[in-house]
């Protein structure tokens, strides 16, 4: 059960995103919409609204109203505000309001009938008949109001008036209108219009006179705040343009044209709409407009400077019929408009093009790939900080691009995406890990397994084997094993692979083709394994290290222990080798000199041929040079220096300082402790100077006491071997040897997986734990029960071991032994830091016990 929930931990996250882009984007966009609409919202408030000069507002407030009574007004009186804008050289005028019914013939009919019934009263020929006659007849034979207004409107040359719509879900007749007041559509941009119908149009009159029409209807989103202008409505076959849009056509002397279905034309400026044929302006505030009342420009109180050449826009002041929009201001009708139309005209509209859909599926896309196999790759703490910062940087984009390039992209839902997807990993990791606790608790020997399979993918094919075999030869077992022979004998390693066909056959001899393969093995084996008669023309220029007296706690070198001393005489690149300083299991160090600037140094040489099969030698030489120039980079007195890296008679050599003094290793024996406090200290000084190479991006690998000089005369601590462990990171050397020492490696370096500091920390911790008690935290009688021990069980508290330590160190200890590495310290700065506090806890120590460590 927790191999297949492992297997399919890619589901929760990949679901829980793609619910989300799914409901947000194919659904319904309720759920996300306030977090885009408040980011639009914001990127309008931050940013410069367009200019707005050219525009004059004539409002019909309380003053006008009080001076020329309630509204409507006879249309006389828009004539005689019509001549004196034609007198003062306005460019476009604008009606946003219904005019109001007028005077018409119906009316002129109704005034003859009344005279009519007058005639046949018996009234007669009274003076009372006398002069209701001539009041009727002057009535009847008045000048037409629609008249004056229609020839104010043709003298002038450039109005605009409204029509009034409602829309509608249904096809709508073709309004009885002109088709030069129409908007020329392409076959796309009438598909995708609103459909509409006209509630008020324009008598004939007007309407054969009248430059341009526009409809007024105006729609709010959910929230009750406006950001949008329906550029055209659909009625009947035709496309009626907007306000805005008209005005804007008739300021540029030019006609609106529907290119395509998200885009305008008015004379050489390209506005881009949505899949609605709606334009997104950026508002301007109401005070960014010079405004006048009606009356103020009916008696010519307004200078004509102040109008010739200005887009005038007359409408009603109506606080019941403001609306709110995204600059945060209740505007009127009016002003809406003539926002709408300085973006139009100015070219200032945000969009949203076809690129900006194509860029929101993309990344929906890429967050549910984020969410299905990033999130379980990186572990719950790394994928936390992954989220984060996607989330971040997509509600940073969604706002910056609309702000800097005014296009619309909308990137907050898959940021919500992300959140929703590592919530739900997060809670199937939850899940997992708790089967995987049950699992292990019924199955003791799954964990063993599951190291086995780690060994084997890492390429440590008879570390694997060992394991294997502490496990009952049950079926699963079984067909690991099974497959374990088989990479032997695609190594061609056919000894092997008979031990291990050999193992299975104790229990079924008949298992799968295994008679097949036990002979094809047994016949190969004598051809391929002839041993090799030595070439005594051939003199290996180091000897190989000894391996026999290799232990479970030390696999490496000791570089540095003082050895008698040997007479070479050779040389190594340029360095004279002046003796052997010690062998280790990766090779031996000796104490050279630079003849050139007559400088001691510690070379330390390694035959990678005989270490490493053929097929990952370039790896590892690439490997060994590229980690040596890293840790020649590190520069800080706690680390020891690297002076030069080369390869000479089939060595790769290191020349480094050469140091005098004791590893720590030498501590760790229980007759030979250091004072609590003195370790606590010196423990502290290596943290911080791992925390400066980690900074650097080099993590060690391979820390333990053996690995730290220290030289007490002068109180110098060094740490030693920096890149030698990455050698071994990705194959197993042909000799055997296990990359870094089982005893101080973390559990997610025993199982292979990517390493950062907080490894290097979990090896101080047991490193810290030797010098303290004198023995490891973890001890087994073989290696697979060790790793088995690191990656499951806890270790003996330290205190139980030396109770007279401080109370405060279980905690650190606890801390930096943590399985997880999340549970670690964050940095090994912090970690020496509580060291640091912890050893000032303790009393000064006696000047002879605090020197006494020292004498020889």
């Amino acid at each position: 059960m927790a191999s297949r929930l492992a297997r399919f931990s890619w589901l929760p996250g990949g679901i829980a995103a793609a619910a989300v882009i799914a409901i947000g984007r194919l659904v319904t966009p309720s759920p996300f919409a306030p977090l885009e609409l408040a980011a639009y919202d914001r990127a309008q408030r931050s940013s410069d609204p367009p200019a707005a000069e050219d525009i004059v507002l004539v409002d019909i407030d309380q003053q006008s109203l009080a001076e020329l009574g309630t509204w409507p007004w006879p249309h006389g009186v828009h004539a005689d505000l019509l001549r004196e804008l034609t007198e003062s050289g306005a460019k476009v005028v604008a009606f946003t309001m219904p005019l109001g019914t007028s005077q018409s013939a119906a009316e002129t009919e109704r005034v003859r009938a009344a005279l009519t019934l007058l005639e046949a009263s018996e009234l007669g020929n009274s003076e009372e008949a006398v002069q209701l006659r001539e009041l009727l007849r002057a009535s009847g034979n008045s000048v037409d109001p629609d008249a004056q207004l229609s020839a104010a409107i043709r003298q002038h040359g450039n109005v605009v008036l409204p029509i009034e719509i409602r829309t509608t879900t249904e096809t709508t007749d073709t309004a009885n209108l002109p088709d030069r007041l129409f908007a020329t559509p392409e076959r796309a941009a009438h598909a995708v219009a609103t459909k509409a119908r006209i509630t008020q149009s324009l008598s004939d009159t007007l309407a054969q006179q009248v430059t341009a029409v526009g409809h007024i209807y105006i729609a709010a989103d959910s929230d009750g705040v406006l950001r949008d202008d329906i550029a055209a409505v659909r009625v009947g076959e035709q496309l009626l343009p907007s306000m805005a849009t008209s005005i804007a056509a008739r300021a540029m002397d030019s006609d609106a044209l529907f290119t395509s279905d998200t885009t305008m034309r008015i004379g050489n400026r390209s506005i881009a709409l949505d899949d609605q044929l709606r334009s997104h302006p950026h508002f301007v505030p109401n005070t960014a407009f010079k405004r006048y009342s009606y009356q103020q420009v009916l008696d010519g109180s307004v200078p004509s400077a102040e109008l010739r050449d200005k887009i005038v826009i007359v409408g009603i002041v109506d606080s019941d019929d403001a609306m709110a929009t995204p600059v945060g201001k209740l505007m009127t009708v009016n002003a809406i408009t003539a926002s709408t139309t300085v973006n139009l005209i100015q070219g200032t509209t945000f969009a949203r093009p076809g690129s900006a859909i194509a860029t929101e599926w993309a990344v929906a896309l890429g967050v549910i790939l984020f969410a299905a196999f990033i999130l379980p790759a990186a572990g719950p703490a790394m994928g936390a900080l992954a989220t984060v910062l996607v989330a971040a940087i997509l509600a940073i984009a969604d706002f910056g691009v609309l702000g800097s390039t005014n296009t619309w992209v909308q990137l907050l839902t898959p940021a919500v995406a992300a959140v929703a997807g590592y919530i739900l990993y997060l809670l199937g990791d939850l899940v997992r890990q708790a089967n995987v606790r049950a699992t292990s608790a019924k199955d003791p020997t799954a964990n063993l397994r599951s190291l086995g399979q780690t060994f084997q993918r890492q390429g440590q094919l008879d570390l694997a084997f060992e394991t294997y075999r502490r496990c009952p030869l049950d079926a699963p077992t079984m067909e690991l094993l099974y497959f374990l022979g088989m990479d032997f004998e695609r190594r061609r390693q056919n000894q092997k692979a008979a031990a291990v066909y050999g193992h299975i056959a104790t229990r079924d001899p008949n298992y799968r083709d295994l008679r097949a393969r036990r002979a094809r093995v047994a016949e190969d084996r004598p051809a391929r394994e002839q041993p090799q008669q030595p070439d005594k023309t051939k003199i290996r220029a180091v000897p190989p290290p000894p391996r026999s007296d290799r232990r479970i706690e030390d696999f490496s070198d000791d570089p540095f222990g003082e050895q008698q001393p040997k007479s070479l005489g050779r040389k190594l690149g340029r360095y004279e080798l002046e003796r052997e300083l010690g062998k280790g299991a990766m090779g031996v160090v000796y104490l050279g000199r630079d003849p050139n600037i007559n400088r001691v140094v510690a070379i330390k040489a390694i035959p990678l041929a005989d270490e490493f099969e053929e097929n990952d030698l370039e790896e590892a030489r690439a490997r060994f040079f590229r980690e040596a120039e890293m840790a020649g980079r590190l520069n800080h007195p706690s680390i020891v220096t690297v002076y030069d890296a080369g390869e000479d008679a089939g060595l790769a050599y290191i020349a480094m300082e050469y140091l005098r003094g004791q590893h720590l290793s030498h501590y760790t024996d229980s007759t030979r402790l250091l004072p609590p406090k003195t370790v606590m200290t010196l423990v502290a000084r290596t943290a911080e100077a791992l925390h400066y190479a980690h900074r650097q991006n080099v993590v060690h690998r391979d820390i333990k006491p053996a690995n730290i000089m220290f030289n007490a005369e002068t109180d110098e601590l060094k740490i030693t071997d920096f890149g030698i462990a990455r050698l071994t990171d990705t194959s197993r050397t042909k000799t055997g040897i296990v990359l870094g020492t089982p005893s101080f490696m973390s559990p997610e370096q025993l199982e292979g997986r990517s390493l950062d500091g907080r490894s290097d920390q979990f090896a101080l911790g047991v490193s810290l734990y030797q010098l303290l008690t004198g023995q490891l935290p973890f001890r087994a009688e073989s290696m697979p029960r060790l790793m088995q021990k690191i990656a499951t069980e806890p270790h003996t508290p330290i205190r139980l071991v030396r109770p007279e330590l401080p109370e405060g160190l279980d905690a650190i200890i606890d801390r930096v032994l943590a399985k997880s590495a999340d549970d670690r310290y964050p940095t090994c700065a912090q970690f020496a830091a509580d060291l640091h506090a912890c050893a000032k806890s303790l009393e000064p120590e006696k000047a002879k016990s605090e020197h006494e460590w020292l004498l020889p």
